[in-house]
């Protein structure tokens, strides 16, 4: 998979915090956690899990969640 953003880091998931409509999950990056907001069913679709490696994708307002599903 090949992004074209710059803003890109590769962390751990720490935890996962789902309410109803929208899930909270923390991702480990190195320095510290950080913090991303995403739809229950966003959640859902990567089938995140504790300790599960992501890319934590960053713009001047918003973190995105990308999981390789290959693994």
């Amino acid at each position: 998979m090949r992004i074209s953003d710059p803003n890109k880091l590769v962390g751990k998931v720490l935890e996962i915090k789902t309410g109803h409509d929208m899930t909270e999950v923390i991702v480990d990056i190195g320095d510290r956690p950080v913090t991303a907001t995403i739809t229950a069913g966003a959640a859902e679709a990567l089938n995140l899990h504790k300790g599960d490696e992501v890319f934590t994708v960053f713009n001047s307002t918003d973190v995105s969640i990308i999981k390789d599903t290959k693994h």
